[in-house]
């Protein structure tokens, strides 16, 4: 990465949206390349943090790793706390204070980032003392949006969590209910429909609407209808519910105006999340209908006998 490609990343991040360009230039010079392959940590939790990191190509995953039985060679099960996409940053607690670090950091695909030592930064900011105010101001802003987010992620869980927790007997009565409880959370005008398996014609078929539903190009549902999933354009998203032998149905949104590429990655990590939990909770719809079949069964063998 040469010179003003590093020039060009460090101008389009909300960190240094006040710093001159002749400052920028300066800063240029500290900022280490940093190339990974999929899945390589760029840190560990635990491991005291040093430096800030900016992405400039591919993905980064933050994630805790889980607890999980087994045998030692099976692969780490995580939880992904957010994914990050070029022009962002992460680690800037470890510019503020010498802290372990609270997740892992790991490459999703091949990733190529631009790593700032603590050190490197007191040494640009001595050099450059009027902007120091600034620019822990902006790092503060950075913070409060990622606990912002966070915490709006948070509402919607506790808000799924009341639905899933309901007897529900009919897998298309729950995605109903869920989608009306998730399309509150997600900012701006969403039209939404939800689809669900069909296990006699082994198809998705439309089970509940939410808002201007026939406004929805009709690419867009026979995609979804067909098991396509994530982003189809900048306005429209799929997202299905897996299970062992197919697909247990799918959500597709559609907003009214575009979204950004920050706005669709942190909105797809969200709806990654609630996936499995409707998932698991269609699952048991059908392990509670089959366990009532046997029973009825029983029952009629027992009064023939």
């Amino acid at each position: 990465m040469n010179r003003m490609d590093k020039l060009t990343l460090l101008k389009s991040l909300k960190l240094f949206s006040r710093v001159p360009q002749e400052q920028l230039l300066q800063l240029e010079e500290f900022l280490k390349p940093l190339t990974l392959a999929d899945g390589e940590a760029v840190f560990h939790e635990g491991s005291v943090g040093d430096s800030l990191y900016f992405i400039a190509e591919g993905r980064v995953r933050i994630a805790k790793l889980l607890p999980r039985e087994g045998a030692p060679s099976e692969a780490p099960l995580y939880k992904d706390l957010s994914i990050l996409a070029p022009g962002d940053c992460f680690g800037e607690m470890a510019l503020i204070e010498s802290v372990t670090r609270s997740a892992d950091a790991l490459a999703s695909g091949p990733t190529v980032l631009l790593r700032l030592g603590r050190e490197d930064l007191d040494r640009w900011l001595a050099a450059n003392p009027a902007l120091a105010l600034g620019f822990f101001a902006q790092l503060v802003q950075v913070i409060s949006g990622r606990l912002r987010r966070s915490s709006d992620e948070l509402a919607l869980l506790f808000d799924l969590s009341q639905v899933l927790l309901e007897p529900f007997t009919i897998a298309r009565d729950l995605l109903g209910r869920v989608l009306d409880r998730i399309t509150p959370h997600m900012d701006g005008a969403w039209a939404a429909g939800a689809y669900a398996y069909n296990e006699f014609n082994d198809e998705l078929e439309l089970a509940a609407t939410h808002d201007d539903f026939a406004s929805v190009p009709e690419a867009s549902k026979k995609a979804a209808a067909e098991g396509r999933t994530g982003w189809l354009d900048d306005q429209t998203y799929v997202v299905s519910f897996p299970g062992p032998r197919h697909a247990l149905g799918c959500f597709l949104f559609r907003r009214a105006a575009p979204l950004s590429e920050e706005e669709r990655t942190e909105l797809d990590r969200a709806l990654t999340t609630t996936a499995r939990l409707i998932s698991t909770a269609i699952e048991n719809i059908s392990f509670r209908t089959e366990e009532g079949f046997r029973s009825r069964l029983n029952k009629v063998k027992t009064t023939e006998f």
